[in-house]
């Protein structure tokens, strides 16, 4: 009896450390978290029901990283109809957001993020409270309600502080600098992408680290460092593409550059431009188009390529229209979630 129990005891412990490490990897390495999602659920008859809805959770959060949103939705329904503890429909819901987020239905996003953010006051795992305000920080800093995003992230720093663990420290440094960015606040952004960096390196969290990195290397463009931050920053795109995460990868891209043109190479700016310009998640990410098309139309206007410059140019008005259009249309949709909820 007593070794029927320790084994059992040891199958519960294994689960849960395995479960762990797909939390781990999900942010560390995206690639070789789907792997680990995928070796764990063949383990899924030994689940507790507790554990049954974490790992419902991570594998959706898996898919929505590879863009399968589909598979990702049809997963957090059924822990919505199907579990009743409230800490696991809150993170579904926030997840739920995030999804709706990525695939530009702002209002279902609105509403679901709402849901998860009222359900706050009955949460007792913290694990559940810090993946809601994360979540909600997130989609607010993506569809740029700042002073929304600005309130859900020191929220969730304070919370993350409670505990003081580096890899939760590392997202919420992160998040609070990517605010600060958009506030145009260089000087607090730098402190929190340092801290970020630091936190997500002892951590393990090697694309948050890489993210946080590229960031202090981007705002360091503003000193007369340039030839050093342009080493780290392709520094960093070598490592980017060994996670195959395209988001990523273009991100660096463009961050390139910018830092060519700033050093007047135009030829090179072209070079990084043309290539985030014709990534294949370039055309439905916005702010990435936005930013390519503004490069290659400077540059090749400093190259004396006028109907290029033009032809870019064009573009990027364009994209700010759109945009400037979906900001409206966000707007609205948050008026019209507000009210379905209320």
């Amino acid at each position: 009896m007593l070794l029927l129990v320790a084994s059992g005891a040891f199958a519960v412990q294994s689960l849960e450390a395995r479960l762990d490490e797909a939390q781990q990897l999900l942010t560390s390495d995206p690639k070789a978290g789907a792997q680990h999602i995928a070796d764990l659920e063949l383990s899924k008859e030994q689940f507790n029901e507790s554990q049954s809805s974490r790992f419902a959770l991570y594998k959706s959060h898996s898919l929505l990283m590879a863009g399968d949103y589909q598979q990702a939705t049809t997963l957090l329904n059924n822990l919505l109809e199907t579990n009743r503890n409230p800490d696991v429909k809150a993170q579904a819901y926030s997840m739920q957001a995030v999804i709706y987020a990525s695939n530009s239905e702002f209002m279902n996003a609105f509403v679901n993020i709402e849901k998860a953010r009222l359900m706050l006051n009955d949460l007792t795992d913290s694990r559940a409270i810090k993946t809601v305000l994360a979540n909600a920080a997130t989609i607010y800093t993506e569809v740029g309600f700042v002073d929304k995003a600005y309130e859900y992230s020191n929220s969730y720093l304070k919370e993350v502080s409670k505990a003081g663990l580096e890899k939760e420290l590392c997202y919420a440094y992160f998040n609070s600098g990517s605010i600060e960015v958009q506030l145009q606040n260089y000087d607090k952004a730098r402190g929190y992408f340092f801290e970020a960096s630091k936190n997500c390196k002892s951590s393990g969290q090697d694309l948050f680290y890489l993210l946080a990195s590229q960031e202090l290397a981007s705002i360091n463009l503003s000193e007369k460092n340039g030839k050093e931050s342009l080493k780290k920053l392709e520094l960093i795109q070598d490592r980017f593409q060994a996670l195959d995460w395209d988001i990523g990868e273009v991100s660096g891209l463009i961050k390139i550059a910018d830092m060519y043109l700033k050093l007047k190479k135009n030829e090179e700016a072209v070079k990084y431009a043309e290539r985030a310009f014709a990534a294949e998640t370039t055309d439905d990410y916005l702010p990435h188009k936005k930013e390519s098309t503004r490069i290659l139309a400077t540059a090749y206007s400093n190259l004396g390529d006028n109907n290029k410059a033009i032809e870019y140019y064009q573009l990027y008005i364009d994209t700010e229209r759109q945009i400037q259009l979906q900001l409206k249309q966000r707007k609205m949709a948050y008026y019209l979630a507000m009210e379905s909820i209320e």
